[in-house]
């Protein structure tokens, strides 16, 4: 199924608050207004594609979407889960102009396209509203060594249970019901299918966590903790 174009709406009425934006004149909201448009996508559809040229930001007003880079045999490294409130910029976009990373729904989305144009002019005009792009996508960049420390450091369960910590704090709950499949948690967690398979029913036999297919109870925080820091 293809996305869905729809009308566009006023920013300044806008429900959701993403970082930074706070710090916009009333003529560069009025500008993003001016360029945006609302799309909803599709679970499953791609929203980003690496390699790519960066075209528009994209502000996530619903829904769930996964952040990741391609590894060797074309293995997908997932980076980050975005959420309501998250926006996406590549950091090509001030060098290269390229992708340097691929999104894709999780969930229904629902989000606002703004122009390329009306964004890096603000970002050149506005020291606050730069400072707090500059935050964003060293978060991104923090969420990648923490991966990369999480991948060589750890054995299978550390990794495992650091996933699961991590999507508690996406749904913020202890016990979340989540769109990823198994096949997503196992690339966020960088172990195959079969291993995340067999490392949650452990986990599980152990009276660590609960499955009940996509949702997930954290019985032992303090468990969890333990193995994420020490496997």
């Amino acid at each position: 199924m293809t996305n869905k174009i729809i009308d566009i709406t006023d920013c300044n009425l806008c429900h959701v608050k993403f970082q930074g934006f706070d710090t916009l004149s009333v003529d560069e909201l009025n500008s993003f207004k001016e360029s945006h448009c609302k799309v909803i996508y599709q679970k499953g559809e791609t929203i980003v594609k690496e390699g790519t040229r960066c075209t528009n930001i994209i502000c996530i007003k619903k829904g769930y979407a996964k952040l990741y880079i391609k590894g060797l045999e074309n293995k997908n490294i997932i980076i980050k889960i975005l959420k309501e409130g998250d926006f996406i910029v590549s950091p090509g976009l001030f060098t290269d102009n390229r992708n340097h990373f691929s999104v894709s729904a999780l969930t229904e989305m629902d989000t606002c396209l703004i122009s390329v144009e009306a964004f890096t002019k603000a970002f050149r005009n506005n020291n606050l509203f730069a400072e707090n792009i500059l935050k964003l996508n060293h978060q991104i960049t923090n969420d990648l060594y923490s991966q990369l420390i999480n991948f060589s450091h750890k054995k299978m369960t550390g990794r495992v249970a650091n996933t699961i910590l991590y999507l508690s704090e996406v749904y913020d709950a202890k016990h979340f019901h989540t769109t990823l499949s198994r096949q997503d948690i196992a690339d966020l967690s960088s172990v195959s299918k079969e291993s995340l398979i067999r490392v949650l029913k452990d986990f599980k036999d152990s009276g660590i966590i609960s499955i009940d297919g996509n949702h997930i109870a954290i019985k032992a925080p303090s468990t969890l903790h333990n193995i994420s820091k020490v496997g």
